[in-house]
């Protein structure tokens, strides 16, 4: 009876880090300047996801959204590439969960410009986070 109450409580918490916590969303924007015409290539996953690779003309957006796991240790990482030839590149820690029962509901806005990443949550203003290499 104590197995099957302990097997019953992990199955449960596992269920629970499906439909835990409000869904958060991670933007990127390609703002590299439009005389340059460069495409930004994004490859952004977890542990668990992969986005996939997508590429963005300027102007361009994109985003996903997911719910942060009851154990909060959902992390996502991009690493972009500034065109043509895609050799500047920046690898980010686009999300990183805080702790225990983290629900989040933010959105994490990543913005490419020529002089480096900038970061900005929810409507806060952006800020220079780092260079390329």
């Amino acid at each position: 009876m104590k197995n099957l109450s302990i097997f019953l409580f992990v199955v449960g918490l596992c269920m629970i880090s499906d439909v835990y916590g409000k869904k958060s969303t991670i933007t990127v924007k390609n703002e590299l300047n439009p005389q340059n015409k460069n495409i930004l290539k994004v490859h952004c996953k977890s542990k668990n996801n992969d986005i996939g690779v997508k590429y963005l003309k300027i102007g361009e957006v994109m985003s996903f959204s997911f719910k942060t796991n009851f154990w909060g240790t959902t992390e996502f990482w991009c690493n972009l590439y500034k065109g043509p030839d895609y050799k500047r590149y920046r690898g980010i820690t686009a999300y990183q969960a805080i702790g225990l029962f983290a629900k989040d509901g933010s959105s994490y806005n990543w913005l490419a410009r020529d002089d480096g990443i900038y970061f900005h949550k929810d409507s806060l203003p952006s800020y220079y986070k780092t260079y390329w290499l």
